[in-house]
Formats: structure tokens, C-alpha cells, sequence
């Protein structure tokens, strides 16, 4: 039932929070991934909020998604590869726990994590 949808029963709406959710952790299942990167508001509103989907956004149009989310990576990684593989991930996850139509996922590599790096100096992210 596509998201907002009403059956005999009701209607049914999946909060763009859960679809935020459920591609953090489509996400976090893919190797090389090393977190999803937040700015700095968004690590605040983490910290209060305590909801995984803080750096992900969620956009639902008539039954469609689209996301955008960036990425620390582990250095090392095959960037073009992982990141494809986030998105294929994100778009089977959702299609396949929600029934909406994934048309976009828009991954930004924001950064890379390396053991050796002091923590919290990783290039181009937050800690």
C-alpha cells in the first residue's frame, strides 16, 4: 500500500522519520561505511532527539522517495563502488519494507575515516 493510501480499514502513513531509518541502517549494512555524516546542528539534534536518520533527507511525492545522504567512508574503500551499493541497498530496503517507489538516492562522500587519524580528525567530516 503505497504511503498515504486508504484502505477499508483506514489509512496508512509511514512518517518520512522511518524512511530515514530504514536507509541509515540499509546503509550502515553496506562495507565500507563508516557512519552517516551530520553537520554540527545535526549531531546536536542527535544528541536530544536520539533518532539514527539525523544527516538523511527524505522527500515523498505521490507514493515516490527520493533520499539524500552523506557518507564517512572507510579509507581504503572502493568510493564509487560502495556508494553504489548504498544506493542499491537504501532503494531494495525500502521498496520492499514500505512499497513506495525509491527514485533517487543521492549519496555525498563527506568524508574518510582512517584508524591511524586522531580521533575525531577525520578529512572532510565531523566526529
Amino acid at each position: 500500500m503505497p504511503n498515504g493510501d486508504e484502505g477499508d480499514l483506514g489509512v496508512v502513513k509511514i512518517d518520512d522519520e522511518v524512511l530515514g531509518t530504514i536507509a541509515v541502517i540499509a546503509a550502515k549494512k553496506v562495507p565500507g561505511v563508516h557512519r552517516i555524516a551530520t553537520s554540527f546542528m545535526g549531531g546536536i539534534i542527535q544528541i536530544f532527539r536520539k533518532t539514527p536518520d539525523v544527516g538523511v533527507k527524505v522527500v515523498v511525492n505521490e507514493g515516490e522517495v527520493s533520499i539524500d545522504l552523506g557518507l564517512i567512508v572507510d579509507y581504503g574503500s572502493n568510493i564509487p563502488e560502495v556508494s553504489w551499493k548504498v544506493q542499491k541497498s537504501i532503494k531494495e530496503e525500502i521498496e520492499k519494507s514500505c512499497g513506495l517507489k525509491v527514485v533517487k538516492v543521492n549519496v555525498v562522500i563527506e568524508g574518510v575515516h582512517h584508524e591511524g587519524l586522531e580521533k575525531g580528525k577525520e578529512k572532510g567530516g565531523t566526529a
